[in-house]
């Protein structure tokens, strides 16, 4: 599927290429002089680095990605083995039904009122709380024995955690760097965070099963909480996007 000419003449610098595309596109009803090249194209890692706001935004945004994939994903996928740590003795049934239960009364709901309520509420206060309700879960479960040896409070608080993941940084991640970068910065920015997000869900699949068996359940938990904790701390670069004209009104 080819680019459109807008996106060939303004983020690939390509506005030779794009003005031939738009006439054939158009079939010669658009005139195609009109594509110009503004110089403003895919910047490299370097110019991120050199501009000073540019690079916290980057720090900011994809440190956010990389510390929540890590908890999320390090978590989730490694779902069915924390509960076998809960309930040693739980049929590979019931693990099904309490891994859809988690999704369907926890995490399905959450997506559902971020849509409803992130932009009244704030993306960067979503965040926030989002962060902070995920840590407060995961240290709660790490400092009460009890809390990992039952499966019901260990799926009740486990559960809250999944509700605010949703209804926080699973939403906001994606948001905050496409709205809160420069217009002709947000792919580069984007993709950049995107690439962080990744390393971020690679590591926590990859450590989190060797975690449990070094330092047990209730130590990964402390370690999900403790990327939780971080991630407050970096979500403080990216600007607040809600109600407001992105990309236009921070810079």
């Amino acid at each position: 599927m080819p680019e459109s000419p807008r996106f060939t003449a303004l983020v690939q610098g390509r506005a030779d290429q794009a003005a031939k595309e738009l006439h054939q596109f158009a079939d010669g009803a658009l005139d195609a002089s009109t594509v110009s090249d503004d110089g403003k194209h895919l910047m490299g890692i370097r110019q991120f680095l050199a501009n000073p706001r540019l690079l916290l935004m980057l720090v900011g945004t994809a440190g956010c990605w990389f510390l929540f994939d890590y908890a999320y994903y390090g978590n989730t996928l490694s779902l069915p083995s924390i509960l076998s740590e809960v309930s040693p003795n739980a049929s590979i049934e019931l693990k099904l039904f309490l891994t859809l239960a988690l999704f369907v009364i926890f995490a399905l709901p959450g997506y559902v009122l971020a849509v409803w309520k992130m932009d009244k509420i704030g993306h960067r206060r979503l965040q926030f709380i989002g962060f902070g309700v995920m840590a407060g879960c995961f240290v709660l479960l790490g400092a009460v024995p009890a809390l990992t040896t039952t499966v019901a409070p260990f799926i009740a608080i486990f559960g809250v955690s999944y509700l605010f993941t949703e209804f926080g940084p699973n939403m906001t991640t994606f948001v905050l760097p496409s709205e809160g970068l420069p217009g002709q910065h947000a792919h580069d920015g984007t993709r950049r965070g995107r690439r962080s997000r990744k390393l971020g869900a690679f590591v926590g699949c990859v450590l989190v099963p060797q975690l449990a068996d070094h330092i047990g359940l209730r130590g990964l938990l402390y370690v999900a909480g403790g990327a939780a904790v971080l991630g407050l701390f970096a979500h403080q670069r990216p600007p607040e996007t809600a109600g407001r004209s992105p990309r236009r009104d921070f810079w």
